[in-house]
């Protein structure tokens, strides 16, 4: 099949009797414009026919050089080269183009007669952005398939068209033409559905059909009818008449420049050097001495350089030698002040007598400074597995299986499954041994993943796996010490690591305070604010969590006048040093009447410091909420979150870029820029952009859309697991100040409750099964259809139906939903028994669920069973959840709170709560572990318990795996776990579901196509007996 397409490029040439049939719809309506229009007079232009995929030409064949000019375009150039031939002989008026139709704006033309290739994939950067087009190779509206595009573009440029489809869009096109109100294909007159032989000439059976448009929209509907031979006649459309005006069919291949430099030749080569931002910045006197120095730096154009076709480069890289005007690559360098006069001399030999200026000079020797500091990695204390007794010593391992050592480098040597291997420690953490000769380092980690170890392992133990910034710079330290002491900071934080890791925030004037939960984010906030936030800082918080920061400046007493809660627009004209505002105010606008005119916008530079806490929502940069926090524009950054990355590892990419800078020295994953590689110094020829570095280093794809490699949306399979954890590591070190309550210092000022973890396994019901196997079949059947078909299924329809098979599972009685199922469910009815069981014994039992209504029925059946119960969700506003959930369950004596994921805020503190039950699963690792936390507190005097429920062979098997992975990813990056996931093999949704029917077939005793009869079957008889 693709063969043959390469060989006729998916179009038949149109057969003559078809031609006529298509030329006579229209001829009666061109005979009245020649005669209204005195065109054989030569009073009037000729009447313009345009086929936008030519061909030979055949549509073109009933033309008459006295009535007619012809157009078309085409890729095939022998066909072009003949039409131009025989239109020139015959006298005709003529334009024919070798291009493809997306290479083309035609416009105004009165007549296009049009026999498109059908169904292929067209990817261009210059195709107009019509209803077909889709993001492509190139970024939006970039791809699109030839025979709608086709269709699209003949609207757009003529009056009147005719256009062979195929059946399948002609049947689209008359839907929507009857259907719609206002789109192009309401201009559809009349569509002819032509015999199976119609291309029988081109030894091929196609099922086309003729559409014909007017000039304008109709009200009226089309008609249809079945042409069986096309030399019969047929009822000719009634097409309205209207003026005509001059064709144009614009090439867009062609390029108009101007000259890049347009300075006089004055003879000074005086070229003074200075500096906006990170960028230098070059002021000539003479354009000789100007173009003499910018071609010695530039070198080339970077298209020459690509490495390969498909190398995307990072917006703005436009020349290979660029590199050396970002100062920040000079300061990546392992001596940036001497690659910075390597520059300067280049300027000298190019011809130019360069001067640089003072201020260039003192801002890049503060940078050195300032980086060395940056690139620094904070104090990291983490539970080593296995630990040995220290540099030196020895450990011998068997590999498991075939493996690549390095299995980013091309050409990395194979070890052999059964090889044995002698590992002996260079440094805390990193193994080195030798295989064929040469030497090699492994991470720990690593090792356990790829070797048996022979001798039993270690007691894991902690260790400092870096010494952290104060160690490195003690006198600045000191110096901070003495600040927080002077403020009274220490009074009210009072914990040992707080005091500890604040200098160390200090000392970098930026990063990521990624404590774990309960570990006191709050006070932090606090005390960043006080003694890093300049004249002002910014408090960003979610809004459920401001009551929660105002209890805790109540509890350390601060100073009225220091701080406000921004409220309105008037608190904006006075600022405080300490401002806290709710993050949908942050990105709200100050009045209804300029809704452009947000918070973000007027506080934008006007604060030193910004503070987002659960600062993970900046992962994603492109939401309201990442952008008004990035609009504030601060100096220094300081997102607080207990879980940086709680998904993918990928997650964290937008805060580190948040942080510590978009692709610089000391952050080089850029983000919005290029991955900041030392070796750009002198070649930008193989420049990556920083979310392809992130994605191509970090992350386990299976496949990705082009709308998600550009920009991180759309589409994609993606397993959670870090694909290079040793490097991903290195890359938090500088910027993420993580701890976790079990860490020796922080163990020893504060006790944080270790949950006890209860999984509850649960079975169908045999009504609820057939319930769930229908909706999870629908699912099934049509996803691997789409796969079968070869198609790549849209995101949206995929969400909407996994969300309808988690509804059928976890909350069948949801209102929306596709088949609604009015019993309780076995899950249900288990939820409900366990709340009793727990209240009965004297607890006070919180209930997680994705689902409001699910809440509500599960409070009615409480109370049917006298058990008092406060419902939370997001129907209620932000104060009356609050206000409930204080005065009847923190403060009331309510047993039982049934809340949905989100609605009360990630940072509230419930020491009240004995058990949270996880009534159902959620995608994310880290609403789940945030759920759980919620009772985690120092004060909690219960001995805690984290109740899972799921119900087997379900998707909750799926969604068990998803975050189980998301989880030891997690671990694996930011704690230093050793990964327990990493051999596992990751099932996917369809995979799961076919295992299900094929078990529970196999169970049952039939076959997996007689599965729901089987169960239909059970179902009535089991209904018959109970009644």
């Amino acid at each position: 099949m693709h063969e043959a397409r390469q060989a006729h490029q998916s179009q038949f040439f149109t057969t003559l009797p078809l031609s006529q049939f298509c030329w006579r719809l229209v001829e009666p309506l061109m005979e009245r414009l020649a005669a209204r229009d005195r065109i054989l007079a030569g009073e009037s232009i000729k009447i313009s026919v345009l086929d936008n995929s030519v061909g030979s030409g055949r549509l073109l064949h009933w033309a008459t050089p006295d009535i007619h000019s012809l157009y078309g375009v085409d890729v095939d150039e022998g066909c072009i080269a003949s039409l131009s031939q025989a239109a020139m002989n015959a006298g005709f008026t003529y334009e024919f183009i070798h291009a493809g139709m997306e290479d083309v704006r035609p416009r105004h033309f009165d007549f296009c007669l049009a026999n498109p290739p059908f169904s292929i994939n067209l990817q261009s950067a210059l195709l107009s952005p019509y209803e077909c087009t889709s993001y492509g190779r190139f970024g939006p509206n970039t791809s699109t398939r030839s025979d709608a595009y086709a269709l699209y573009q003949a609207l757009d440029a003529a009056k009147w068209v005719v256009a062979i489809l195929p059946t399948t869009l002609a049947d689209e096109v008359f839907m929507t033409a009857c259907g719609k109100e206002s789109h192009p294909f309401k201009r559809l007159v009349a569509l002819y559905d032509m015999p199976l032989d119609v291309f029988r000439e081109e030894n091929a059976t196609v099922r086309v059909s003729v559409a014909v448009f007017d000039v304008s929209l109709r009200n009226e509907a089309p008609s249809r009818q079945r042409v069986y031979k096309l030399e019969e006649p047929v009822a000719t459309p009634n097409l309205t008449i209207a003026a005509r005006r001059q064709p144009t069919l614009a090439h867009l291949s062609a390029e108009v420049s101007q000259p890049a430099i347009t300075r006089p030749v004055t003879g000074d080569s005086t070229v003074r050097v200075c500096h906006d931002g990170r960028w230098i910045r070059l002021k000539f006197q003479c354009g000789l001495t100007e173009a003499m120095v910018l071609n010695a730096i530039y070198q080339d154009r970077i298209g020459a350089h690509r490495p390969h076709a498909e190398h995307r480069y990072p917006k703005g890289v436009a020349y290979v030698g660029q590199g050396a005007l970002d100062l920040q690559i000079h300061l990546a360098q392992p001596d940036p002040m001497a690659s910075f006069w390597a520059f300067i001399s280049d300027i000298g030999r190019a011809g130019g007598t360069p001067y640089v200026e003072a201020g260039l000079m003192g801002y890049l020797r503060r940078q050195i400074r300032v980086t060395a500091r940056q690139k620094a990695p904070f104090r990291h204390t983490v539970l080593m597995p296995g630990a040995r007794s220290g540099k030196g010593s020895v450990t011998e391992g068997t590999a498991k299986k075939d493996h690549l050592i390095d299995p980013t480098r091309w050409g990395s040597p194979v070890i052999k499954a059964g090889t044995e291997v002698t590992f002996t420690e260079v440094e805390h953490g990193r193994y080195q041994f030798e295989h064929n000769g040469k030497s090699f380092n492994l991470p720990y980690e690593d090792i356990l993943a790829r070797f048996e170890l022979k001798q039993p392992e270690a007691q894991s133990e902690w260790k400092e796996v870096y010494s952290g910034l104060a160690m490195e710079f003690p006198g600045l330290a000191a110096t901070w010490r003495c600040r927080i002491q002077e403020l009274g900071i220490d009074t009210w934080l009072n914990r040992g690591y707080q005091i500890d890791d604040l200098v160390e925030l200090a000392i970098k004037r930026a990063g990521v305070v990624a404590w774990s939960m309960a570990l006191g984010k709050a006070r932090a906030a606090l005390a960043i604010a006080l003694l890093l936030g300049g004249k002002r800082a910014l408090i960003v918080l979610k809004s459920a969590l401001v009551d929660e920061m105002l209890i805790e400046i109540g509890k350390i007493k601060l100073d009225p006048a220091v701080w406000q809660v921004i409220e309105s627009p008037e608190q904006l004209q006075s600022l405080r040093p300490v401002n806290i505002i709710s993050v949908d105010r942050l990105k709200g606008p100050l009045t209804s009447a300029h809704p452009r005119i947000t918070y973000a916008k007027k506080l934008r530079r006007r604060v030193g410091t910004i503070i987002p806490d659960e600062a993970h929502f900046l992962g994603n940069i492109d939401t309201e909420q990442s952008s008004a926090v990035w609009q504030v524009s601060a100096k220094r950054r300081f997102p607080l979150t207990g879980t940086p990355a709680g998904n993918y590892p990928r997650d964290c990419h937008g805060l580190l870029a948040f942080a510590g800078g978009d692709g610089t020295a000391a952050q080089p994953y850029g983000y919005r820029r290029y991955y900041l590689d030392p070796g750009l110094r002198h070649s930008m020829a193989l420049a990556e952009r920083g979310i392809d570095r992130v994605l191509n280093t970090f992350c386990d794809f299976v496949w990705v859309t082009r709308e998600f490699e550009d920009e991180l949306k759309g589409a994609k399979r993606e397993v959670p697991r870090i694909a290079n954890l040793a490097e991903y590591r290195q890359m938090l070190a500088p910027w993420v100040k993580r701890r976790v309550p079990k860490e020796p210092e922080v163990a020893s000022c504060v006790t944080i409750p270790e949950p006890t973890h209860i999984q509850h396994l649960i079975e169908f019901d045999m009504s609820h099964l057939l319930h769930y196997l229908v909706v999870s079949e629908d699912f099934s059947s049509w996803y691997m259809a789409g796969l079968d078909e070869g198609k790549r299924n849209n995101l949206v329809a995929i969400l909407a139906r996994i969300k309808a098979v988690e509804i059928a599972n976890n909350f069948p009685q949801h209102p929306k939903a596709a088949k609604v199922y009015a019993e309780l469910t076995r899950k249900q009815r288990f939820c409900i028994d366990k709340l009793e069981e727990l209240v009965q014994a004297g607890r006070r039992p919180l209930m997680f669920t994705g689902y409001p209504g699910n809440a509500e029925l599960v409070a009615r059946h409480l109370a049917k069973r006298d058990i008092d119960s406060v419902v939370i969700h997001g129907g209620k506003t932000i104060k009356r959840r609050n206000a409930e959930f204080e005065s009847k369950y923190r403060q009331g004596d309510v047993p039982v709170a049934l809340v949905t994921y989100g609605s009360i805020g990630e940072g509230t503190n419930i020491p009240q709560c004995s058990d949270v039950l996880l009534a159902d699963k959620s995608w994310s690792a880290r609403k789940e572990s945030q759920a759980i936390a919620r009772a985690l507190r120092g004060e909690n005097e219960w001995d805690v318990q984290a109740h899972h429920v799921i119900t087997e062979h379900s998707i909750d098997t799926y969604m068990q795996q998803v975050v189980s992975f998301k989880a030891d990813s997690f671990n694996a990056g930011f704690d230093w776990g050793t990964p327990t996931t990493s051999d596992e093999e990751f099932l996917h949704l369809d995979v799961i579901f076919r295992r299900f029917c094929r078990e529970l077939s196999e169970l049952i005793g039939v076959h997996s196509h007689d599965l729901r009869k089987h169960l239909e079957k059970e179902t009535s008889h089991v209904q018959r007996i109970a009644a």
